[in-house]
């Protein structure tokens, strides 16, 4: 596997809130930092932090509060503004199905750790969050994002669309009556992505905040401040790999076409940077693979479905030139590390 040529980063933005939630739980902020080489002041909302150091401060905030839904209360009362910049332009767009359209597109502004997406399902849409940095990461993250994502749906349209159904790539908590309450909707845990299900003609919703002139400048000034952002090329194509595994079709082709680029162009600017796409590719499939079978319960073959492997003996012998270790005994292992 190639390395990294910097740490997958994460935009703090609602985990800005977690001291504010341990105080008011009576829990000692300097217990959950130690070590982390971070302090409450490093918390504003438009700082990147590795994920990897995000992922450990809400998994110790948790365990030292008490709090198995500490990912909700981070996100109560969030929305798209949390977003920073992003925020503002989603609440110009025209329409919500533009808006989440324009998040997915500069997500990569806030994240080169995870990736947004909006895949049609049937006659509905899925609005999802995949993480694809190497470490494995926090099942809050995860709760923190499909909240988020609820809420600035529910805001951007005045509540009038509403998720139908909510699946988190995690664990089934102790307690799942708390999400239940927060999502107001079916939740189902164990599934191989996190997102919100969406009625499809919900995003034709005219947004009452509209205002082209206003996206226009925005959308201006974010792209001047997007082309100052020190991001390899390789961590566009990163980004880009991880929805089009969910969406079936991960080729170099369909990459590049996603990136606006000829395949060969492609190539040659990965070339630049000492990787190949196979390479990315390969780091993504097994990030993810790390990540399903260390925080769901769903079957290897299913994991391979969601990696795009046509059988689940082809990712197997991926997974195990990878690792030296099969799935099954890869994942066993993480369960006894765990206790």
């Amino acid at each position: 596997m190639s390395s990294l040529s910097s740490q997958p980063l994460q935009r703090v933005g609602p985990l800005a809130r977690l001291p504010a939630i341990l105080a008011a739980h009576d829990v000692d902020l300097a217990g959950v930092m130690e070590g982390l080489q971070l302090a409450a002041a490093g918390l504003r909302p438009e700082t990147q932090l590795p994920i990897s150091t995000l992922s450990a401060m809400l998994d110790r905030a948790a365990e030292h509060a008490g709090l198995g839904e500490i990912g909700l209360l981070i996100a109560e009362a969030q929305n798209h503004t949390a977003l920073g910049p992003v925020g503002q332009l989603m609440m110009s767009c025209e329409t919500l199905g533009s808006a989440l359209g324009t998040f997915v597109a500069l997500q990569i502004a806030n994240s080169t750790a995870a990736a947004a997406y909006l895949h049609p399902v049937g006659e509905d849409y899925a609005l999802g969050f995949g993480i694809y940095a190497p470490e494995l990461p926090s099942s809050h993250l995860y709760d923190v994002s499909a909240a988020i994502g609820l809420n600035m749906v529910r805001d951007l349209t005045g509540g009038a669309v509403r998720a139908a159904e909510v699946l988190l790539s995690r664990p089934t908590p102790r307690n799942p009556e708390p999400y239940r309450r927060f999502f107001g909707c079916p939740v189902r845990f164990n599934e191989g992505q996190t997102c919100l299900i969406l009625p499809g003609r919900s995003m034709g919703f005219k947004l009452p905040t509209a205002d082209a002139k206003l996206r226009e400048r925005l959308l201006a000034a974010f792209q001047q401040r997007l082309a100052q952002q020190q991001q390899g090329f390789a961590s566009r194509v990163r980004h880009a790999i991880r929805p089009l595994l969910l969406a079936g079709d991960a080729s170099q082709r369909r990459v590049a076409a996603h990136l606006n680029l000829h395949p060969r162009t492609m190539g040659r600017r990965l070339e630049a940077e000492h990787v190949t796409f196979e390479q990315l590719k390969d780091e993504v499939r097994l990030a993810v693979a790390r990540d399903l079978l260390a925080r769901t319960e769903i079957d290897v073959s299913d994991v391979a479905v969601a990696l795009g492997y046509a059988t689940p003996s082809a990712f197997v012998r991926a997974f195990r030139r990878w690792t030296d270790s099969s799935p099954s005994v890869w994942r066993k292992s993480q369960r006894t590390a765990d206790v």
